[in-house]
């Protein structure tokens, strides 16, 4: 039994052995490892920085959206106005003829076929000024054509007023109906200014301007030939609001920033619209944040024949009826 036992116990002593020479030699390193893992910041420590605030993901947006972003303010109303304005000029330039062709038929000792050109030649300037002013407008942009228009009805109003013989009337009325003819410009300036959901509203008030500016010829003309004044007062007077127009377009109606983006004018763009997002007392940034890019807008051209296409046909014989 004893030497059973000793035979056990020395059987034992080598793997004894075995295990302290690797408790020894494996000691250093278990060691060092847990100084290098007391070392090491644990990674819920590490601070997660935010955002550098240079760095950001370019947001593309529509010109469309554009637009809807900016809501309605102030800044839809100064345009309405100045192109309204614009509109009310226009329709006492032609409604003045009335009065102005029976005045002068008297004066001057007119034909009826003078009588008749003086108000025929404001239309066929009218026409001419459509068919040159509204490719212009798309060519050199709606700003310029607007004040072009403006410009060109207020300096040869005025001098209607004072033309001294028939020749110069006749010349200076055709020469207001060409401006007349940018009428369309005024009036797209306009719509691409307005967000989708109110453009129909607000096109419609546009069209007051034309009846009150129709409206205040009669009145003018009352207080003034009526109350034996001279005609060229009467004519002064109804070219006040189109150099109202003129003043409001140039102080107040940025370009089209659909138009610029047509010439891949994108940095202009988005600049005016963030003034009409300040101008409609909303945070420019917050509506049009760093790295915002505008799309390019793509123009669209035609031919007077695809008026008749499928796609317009219904909606030109509708406004042609």
């Amino acid at each position: 039994m004893k030497a059973a036992t000793r035979r056990q116990d020395y059987n034992e002593v080598p793997a004894v052995n075995a295990m302290v020479s690797n408790g020894i030699s494996e000691g250093p390193q278990q060691a060092a490892t847990a100084e290098s893992s007391s070392a090491t910041v644990p990674a819920a420590a590490v601070p997660i920085l935010p955002p550098s605030p240079t760095s950001f993901e370019a947001e593309l947006m529509s010109v469309d959206t554009a637009i809807d972003s900016l809501g309605t303010g102030p800044f839809q109303l100064r345009v309405l106005f100045a192109a309204g304005l614009c509109f009310a000029a226009d329709s006492m330039e032609i409604m003045l003829l009335s009065f102005l062709s029976a005045i002068l038929q008297s004066e001057w000792a007119l034909t009826t076929g003078q009588t008749a050109t003086i108000t025929s030649c404001v239309f066929a300037g009218s026409l001419t000024g459509t068919l040159i002013l509204g490719p212009l407008g798309d060519r050199i942009g709606r700003r310029p054509v607007f004040l072009a228009c403006g410009i060109i009805i207020s300096v040869f109003g005025v001098a209607t007023a004072f033309a001294s013989n028939y020749v110069e009337l006749v010349a200076t009325r055709f020469l207001v109906g060409f401006g007349v003819g940018g009428l369309t410009v005024p009036f797209d300036i306009l719509a691409e200014f307005l967000p989708t959901r109110i453009r129909g509203r607000y096109l419609l008030l546009i069209e007051y301007f034309w009846t009150a500016g129709s409206m205040a010829v009669p009145v003018v003309a009352y207080f003034t030939v009526g109350s034996g004044l001279s005609w060229n007062l009467f004519v002064l007077i109804c070219a006040i609001p189109c150099i109202a127009s003129f003043v409001m377009g140039a102080l107040l109606v940025p370009e089209s920033p659909r138009w610029l983006l047509s010439r891949g004018r994108t940095e202009e763009a988005l600049q005016i619209l963030r003034d009409a997002a300040a101008v409609n007392r909303m945070d420019p940034m917050a509506v049009f944040p760093n790295g915002t890019e505008l799309e390019d807008e793509e123009e669209e051209t035609g031919k007077f024949s695809d008026l008749m296409s499928p796609k317009w046909k219904r909606i030109t014989l509708l406004l042609w009826g």
